[in-house]
């Protein structure tokens, strides 16, 4: 404190601007109706911040201190800019010359052998080609480095002499001088904004004085701000001179957006004007605009309420807008490839020219919403665009009309294809017990394999991990491996009977089928897993881009060839107190199908806005096998051997993310996830990858992956007092709290504040894991609460995130001893280093 007393003192009045004042308190009084902080950022002035409410103006003193370096050094990093931006545009210049010079080298040369005798010539043009494309890469990987190292080189130089160093930017704050008349432009409009709002009667006055101060006059202003009452809409008329217009006005009223009797605003009135032109481009009108539009407010009638009159005027060319309907519908896919073999065929009325890749036209056709001989549809357009770009076929969409003389449009949709092969490469560290473990993925995909659009994709995975063994005689550092190979077939229709005759709504149009294959191998020190999985099922979305996905058949053949001893044992003494555990490494057939709804609203994947993100799941298996069992004679819970399961499994899951402040530096992100999985029939267990766990680098960052709980569960302790979390813990009933405090130093390092609530619990007791069921009077008291700091890189294709978590409040212990905050921080079994990839949620 008394180190910020003495900056403030520090702060040179002699430097501020002579027969000025600093504004330094501002107010707004009247306020009783509005949004109180809308009105408040029409005040474009701001007053100069203090500290903590006194006259210490600490950012002042930051500025007037970076505004001495800068003064001193702007004549020297002004004339560095200068040259560094010379310099570069030179050599930039000089390297796109010597780029174009050595590829017209190649041209000349490949044009004088393709004259020659081709037989004679055909490995030299080869050869030349091949140097001729690499050449070009190599120009213009280099020119692009070039260009790269300028902007970074450049652009803080550049910032710093446009708008001062980083002490005048970050730290300080310019003084705040005084000006009448921006106070007085400001008080317009604020009333101003206020009549927009529907306060006609609005007025807004300011007042100011001066504060007297031996070292520079301060001033205070107060906005003062009379709302009145806000206006009503008493009536609203239409005046059209086009009949058939105004119809189709009258018939679509019920969505009015000036309703009588309602609050009168000027927002109102503009989405009128929205509602209309888009009402009527979608009636046929393709010529309508807004400027039609205009309105006329009358408030002479009666005090409080005004009339509203709509007037839509003719067109230039006549009395009548013109109705347009479309005559001929072309399409053409990959017109820049004009080059290949044209394809050309005519399908339902629709002709298809198609270069490079074809299609059939009887798949294109599903997402054809545009129709011949039909009025002109804005909406139509906009559906046949996302419908043929949601194929993952085509990555560029257009749609154009002509007009073809009278009322009739000629709709050309032009569509280019995405490659026809893709494939990615993934590497990268997992982390657990504070060890990283490589892991790797490599896809393949290849698209319209049956001229279908159709993607088949092909996925190889690969990760080596430190896992915890059960029974801790295995001094392997790596002793968690995982295989996996998958085949992905996507369809870009539904295969469902009679899907012909559903094709024109929207949910079918949008529609995918989808058949995945997969193996996957799974060895770790106690137990080795093989699961073949097949799946067949759908996906579709809505107008609002939600995403649907249906499993009606997701088949799991689980076989586990092998037990350690110690597992084996252990298992055994769980199943003889009660526990069911040991099902769920049984050889086992497991069948569901579930349905999922998935919703993000904004720009959720790049956590760069503020943005949404839910889920809702639901899942049911095993009840069609009752079926096959008793066909098959086998012994109830089992199909030839295999046991099966019956079972239910739902959850939820909530995340957003808020950004703090203009320049969007800060952000809030949470999570919130809630499930409950139950098994029933002959096996009470489920299968053991649908329980619920907590902990880890993506859940609860203060305790290790799949170790917390259930509930007040007291895990056994180890010879130095510590818990052994040797044993991953399974729940059915899982409560997930998170929240994160995100703030972006730079383009490339981010630093986070976190905190974290969890637990996972029973639905039934367990004598094995006594305190690990659900009860409504102490589920609350059982939170695993973790709290912690992290730091990440962010090199846009991939963020890598460091996390270090330390235990709040452990449920484990006993009531009143849970609070271990700040005990033995870095102890073993307090605190979790988690190595990531990506943001935990």
């Amino acid at each position: 404190m008394l180190l910020t007393l003495f900056l403030a003192g520090c702060v040179s009045y002699k430097d501020l601007e002579e027969d000025r004042s600093l504004l330094v308190k501002q107010r707004l009084e009247g306020v009783r109706y509005s949004d109180r902080s809308t009105i408040e950022s029409y005040i474009r002035q701001k007053p100069n911040r203090t500290f903590l409410g006194s006259r210490v103006k600490l950012p002042l003193y930051f500025y007037q201190k970076g505004e001495k370096i800068y003064i001193k050094n702007y004549q020297k990093d002004s004339l560095k800019y200068y040259d560094l931006t010379e310099y570069y545009e030179t050599l930039i210049t000089v390297r796109e010359n010597e780029l174009q010079e050595q590829i017209d080298e190649n041209n000349e040369i490949l044009d004088s052998l393709y004259k020659k005798d081709i037989y004679t010539s055909y490995k030299a043009i080869h050869k030349l080609e091949k140097r001729s494309i690499r050449d070009s890469l190599s120009g213009i990987r280099k020119l692009r480095k070039i260009k790269s190292k300028s902007i970074t080189k450049t652009e803080k130089l550049q910032l710093r002499v446009e708008k001062g160093n980083w002490l005048m930017r970050s730290a300080g704050e310019a003084p705040s001088y005084f000006d009448s008349t921006d106070t007085k432009s400001t008080s317009q409009i604020i009333q101003r904004a206020l009549i927009t709002k529907g306060f006609l009667n609005a007025t807004t006055t300011f007042e100011y004085d001066t504060i007297n101060d031996l070292k520079y006059p301060f001033i205070r202003e107060v906005y003062k701000v009379d709302e009145g009452i806000q206006w009503k809409i008493n009536d609203v008329k239409y005046k059209v001179s086009d009949r058939e217009v105004y119809n189709v006005i009258l018939s679509n009223n019920k969505k009015n957006k000036l309703k009588k009797h309602t609050k009168y605003s000027e927002i109102k009135i503009q989405n009128e004007r929205t509602r209309i032109t888009k009402l009527l481009k979608n009636s046929g009108y393709f010529d309508f605009s807004s400027s039609y539009i205009h309105f006329e407010v009358d408030t002479n009638k009666v005090h409080g309420k005004v009339d509203v009159l709509v007037f839509l005027d003719p067109p230039n060319t006549g009395d009548k807008h013109t109705k347009y309907f479309v005559k001929d519908i072309t399409v053409e896919t990959d017109p820049n490839n004009k080059k290949d073999e044209t394809d050309s065929l005519e399908y339902k009325k629709v002709q298809y020219y198609q270069h490079g890749k074809h299609y059939k036209p009887k798949i294109l056709d599903g997402k054809i919403s545009i129709a011949e001989g039909e009025p002109y549809k804005e909406a139509l357009s906009t559906d046949t665009r996302q419908f043929l770009s949601q194929m993952d076929a085509f990555k560029f969409v257009n749609i154009e009309y002509l007009k073809a003389g009278g009322d009739s449009l000629n709709a050309m949709i032009y569509a280019s294809s995405f490659n026809k092969y893709q494939y990615a490469f993934e590497t990268g560290l997992n982390v657990s017990r504070s060890l990283p473990g490589p892991f790797a993925s490599l896809s393949l995909k290849s698209r319209n394999i049956f001229r279908g659009a159709e993607s088949l994709e092909f996925r190889g995975r690969f990760s080596l991990e430190a896992q915890a063994s059960v029974t801790e005689t295995t001094n392997e550092l790596y002793n968690g491996t995982e295989y996996g190979f998958s085949t992905i077939l996507k369809i870009p229709r539904p295969l469902i009977p009679f899907a012909n005759k559903l094709d024109k709504t929207f949910y079918v149009r949008t529609a995918k089928t989808k058949i995945l294959s997969d193996i996957a191998y799974v060895s770790r020190p106690e137990y080795t897993r093989f699961n073949v999985k097949g799946l067949f099922g759908y996906e579709w979305r809505n107008r609002k881009e939600d995403l649907f996905e249906l499993s009606v058949a997701d088949l799991n053949i689980v076989n586990t060839p092998y037990l350690s001893n110690s597992f084996r044992v252990r298992l055994q003494q769980l199943a003889e107190q009660g526990n069911t555990l040991h099902y769920s490494f049984d050889n086992s057939f497991v069948s569901s199908m579930h349905l999922s709804v998935s919703r993000m609203r904004g720009d959720y994947i790049t956590s760069s806005s503020k943005s949404t993100y839910v889920k809702l799941f639901g899942e049911l298996g095993g009840n069609a096998l009752d079926v096959v069992n008793s066909m098959t004679g086998s012994e109830p819970g089992s199909i030839y051997g295999l046991r099966y399961y019956k079972f239910f499994k739902i959850y939820s899951d909530l995340r957003r993310i808020i950004p703090i402040g203009e320049k969007k530096k800060h952000f809030f992100a949470s999570r919130a996830h809630v499930g409950i999985a139950k098994s029933y029939g002959e096996v009470d267990a489920l299968p053991y990858e649908k329980y619920f766990f907590s902990g880890g680098g993506n859940s609860n960052r203060a305790w290790r992956p799949r170790r917390l709980g259930p509930g007040s569960y007291t895990p056994p302790q180890n010879s130095n007092g510590t818990f052994d979390y040797s044993y991953e813990q399974p729940g059915d009933i899982i409560i997930e709290l998170n929240a994160e405090w995100r703030y972006k130093i730079s383009r490339l390092f981010q630093w986070a504040l976190f905190i974290d609530a969890s637990n996972v619990w029973l639905i039934e007791e367990d004598n094995t894991r006594p305190g690990g069921n659900f009860e409504f009077n102490r589920f609350w008291k059982e939170f695993g609460v973790g709290a912690g700091i992290g730091a990440r890189m962010d090199f846009s294709f991939l963020l890598v995130r460091f996390d270090i978590g330390t235990k709040i409040y452990d449920p484990a212990r006993k009531e009143g001893d849970r609070f271990v905050a700040g005990y033995n921080f870095l102890g073993k079994g307090t605190t979790e280093f988690n190595i990531g990839i990506g943001y935990p949620f």
